[in-house]
């Protein structure tokens, strides 16, 4: 059929979030929230898949006829294509714990009584061996471990082992890396499994700030050990900055943290914005963000590395620059 606005997840995407939500994505959309919801109240019951694909076929026939949900007007990751009509998953993301053992200033979760009080933790490995079974998930498609921490989650390694036992070929996994996963690691040594570490710092001082507990050394040491086993010439491994404006937002932290990433053999790297902020600020005057943005950037190349820009920052910069664009940015 001819080409019409939509968006990848509206399409094919699908998130287990915490407060037992199954939603279609996880962008938050500034000015009108984003994130539809497709069911609420999950608990890890069996998913009936034709009611399923019906909701997501009533929401993307939206897009079909030119509309879409508020929620998602003037969202900056839709784009123009011609999309197919196919039933399938091609973005699974798992994110419906909220325990970690990090406490980042950036991230309400662990502290939001509400979400705390409405997240019920449930077993998600006989979903998703469901979902294989079905043939629901393309082994093409990206499998995106979220948290919460998912390393410390009680189903992870076995999660992990079964999309590698089935031959999932692109399976990402955000982690802050305090814990070691032997299962990351196989994931790596057999080139199905990406690793992206929040490091959110240059210095000891400012992460422990940021993160609110001592695990610069831990983190550093096992990000190390990962790079060494993904495989030689690839983005398998990559570090991650979250920019908290009044904390970490200094030209001087973004050089110490790509040179120490340079001296471990990273070079694909990931510029973030802390979301809060931009949800509270979204009106403010971005300019000082885009311009360590672009500082970013400039340096990264200077160093010979490859910087990708997720989130938040990328509406910052689209914002800036008055652009709508699909944020390709990601594994």
């Amino acid at each position: 059929m001819e080409g019409f606005e939509s968006c990848s997840y509206i399409e094919h995407g699908m998130v287990l979030d915490h407060c037992n939500r199954i939603r279609f994505c996880n962008n938050f959309n500034p000015r009108y929230g984003g994130r539809p919801v497709i069911y609420e109240n999950y608990h890890g019951e069996k998913i009936d898949w034709n009611d399923f694909f019906r909701i997501k076929r009533e929401l993307r026939q939206k897009y079909r006829e030119g509309s879409c949900p508020e929620l998602c007007r003037e969202c900056v990751n839709t784009s123009f294509k011609n999309w197919d009509e196919e039933d399938y998953i091609d973005y699974l993301l798992l994110t419906p714990w909220v325990p970690c053992n990090s406490n980042c200033i950036y991230c309400d979760a662990p502290r939001d009584k509400e979400v705390l009080a409405h997240t019920k933790v449930y077993k998600v490995l006989p979903l998703i061996k469901d979902m294989i079974k079905n043939n629901i998930l393309k082994k093409d498609g990206i499998i995106d471990f979220a948290g919460g921490e998912p390393t410390i989650y009680n189903e992870f390694e076995s999660m992990l082992s079964e999309f590698i036992k089935h031959d999932f070929q692109k399976i990402i996994i955000h982690t802050n890396a305090i814990k070691r996963s032997g299962a990351i690691i196989k994931g790596l040594k057999k080139g199905v499994v990406r690793v992206l570490v929040s490091i959110d710092a240059g210095t000891k001082e400012i992460h422990k700030k940021v993160k609110q507990v001592n695990s610069y050394d831990s983190v550093w040491k096992h990000l190390s050990e990962y790079a060494k086993y993904q495989p030689k010439g690839g983005d398998y491994v990559k570090a991650k900055y979250i920019i908290v404006p009044g904390l970490n937002d200094t030209e001087e932290q973004i050089n110490i943290w790509l040179e120490k990433c340079k001296s471990v053999n990273i070079s694909h790297v990931v510029l973030n914005l802390d979301f809060n902020w931009l949800m509270k600020n979204v009106d403010s005057d971005l300019m000082p963000l885009y311009k360590l943005m672009k500082y970013t950037l400039n340096r990264s190349y200077e160093l010979e590395m490859n910087c990708e820009l997720y989130g938040q920052i990328f509406q910052v910069k689209c914002e800036v620059e008055k652009t709508r664009e699909e944020n390709i940015a990601g594994f």
